[in-house]
């Protein structure tokens, strides 16, 4: 039984209740009876008003008044209350007056605290709306500061780089012994990553998108897992990509896409030494929601520190010794511009995982395969 029925229950027995005595009471004791019984119809007005507002009031104030009428003027071949008849109708009139009244009142306060409820919800969403654009004034500040630094540093770090990735080349080409020739490969390699960075901050200065285009996310994860096999080979990471499900074909940004996976993959990799793991897993979430399509990626590395998480998608920010801390803020910046969200956790593997989530549809048949570096 819910507080509302015992309520019910409470108003109806005491509204009888007190009938009974008052039709029973006789004049041998005076009116001293009656006064006290037509005081006491006062309870369940009260309880009902408390309970239901100005609607419960005013009925019990109805049912009480029906009820005692009869008796209060010896309707029905009934003894009548001795009472006066100017304090039966005062009586009667107060019944109602009291219903109406406090139901009134109770009515009043229920519509201050929901619309003091209501206030409170507005204001924590607006609240949330303004922490949300904060951070995106703060990451757009990021950006801009770093687009007037990479505008300066692309013209003159490029062109000797080139010109010293050129030479490098021209040496490895040559006959020569084994360390000239394993020093001049060090240098391509060191020069084509030096370059890679410099990439990685244009593209997180700029702001260019190369179209969208029909995409799936288990084929780009697969490119992914391909794209890094010779380099996962050599430092004997086994880098696997298993498809959940499989996953409809849709719009993205494909190119920017694959290079934030591939920035994820790349990260943990670098995180582990020989032996490590990095499985990439993608699919259709079956629970729908409005972004039911996902890309994971977990390692068996250190993993991301809870205090940090908030922080690893900020440019500038690296857990890793010699990290930029432009990787993740790049592959954030594309994941979000896709209407998808990106998260770090801790991965089944005993490192990092993170999780993509884009919009799609779901419902796709469930399928696992997997993909090996």
């Amino acid at each position: 039984m819910n507080r509302r029925h015992g309520l019910l229950i409470a108003v109806v027995g005491g509204i009888v209740v007190l009938t009974g005595l008052h039709y029973t009471a006789g004049h041998e004791h005076g009116a001293s009876p009656h006064h006290l019984y037509r005081r006491l119809y006062y309870f369940p007005i009260l309880a009902a008003a408390w309970g239901w507002g100005v609607r419960g009031g005013i009925a019990a104030a109805l049912a009480v008044i029906g009820s005692y009428v009869p008796h209060a003027f010896g309707l029905f071949a009934m003894h009548a209350d001795p009472a006066s008849t100017i304090d039966k109708v005062a009586e009667i009139l107060l019944y109602a007056a009291l219903g109406a009244f406090v139901g009134a009142v109770v009515d009043r306060e229920r519509k201050d605290k929901a619309a003091l409820s209501r206030s409170i919800v507005e204001r924590d969403d607006a609240l949330g709306e303004l922490r949300e654009a904060q951070e995106v004034l703060v990451q757009a500040e990021h950006q801009a500061a770093m687009g007037f630094l990479t505008a300066g540093l692309a013209h003159e770090i490029r062109n000797p780089l080139g010109s010293i990735r050129g030479a490098a080349e021209l040496l490895a080409s040559r006959q020569q012994g084994e360390t000239e020739e394993r020093v001049a490969s060090l240098l391509v390699r060191e020069t084509e990553r030096l370059d890679d960075v410099l990439t990685r901050f244009l593209t997180f200065a700029g702001s260019e998108s190369s179209g969208r285009t029909p995409t799936s996310l288990s084929d780009l994860a697969a490119e992914v897992v391909t794209l890094v096999g010779p380099e996962a080979s050599q430092r004997d990471i086994d880098v696997t990509h298993i498809r959940c499900t499989a996953t409809p074909t849709i719009l993205l940004d494909g190119v920017a896409l694959r290079q934030a996976l591939l920035n994820l993959v790349l990260n943990a990799m670098q995180v582990q030494g020989a032996g490590g793991v990095v499985r990439v897993l993608s699919g259709c979430d079956d629970r729908g929601g409005p972004r039911p399509l996902f890309l994971q990626v977990e390692d068996a590395g250190p993993g991301v520190p809870a205090e940090h998480r908030g922080d690893v998608f900020h440019p500038y920010f690296s857990t890793r010794a010699g990290g930029t801390g432009v990787g993740l803020a790049v592959t954030r910046r594309v994941v979000t511009e896709q209407d998808g969200t990106i998260e770090v956790g801790d991965s089944p593997l005993g490192g990092a995982k993170f999780e993509v989530r884009l919009p799609g549809r779901a419902g796709a048949a469930i399928r696992q395969e997997e993909d090996k570096a």
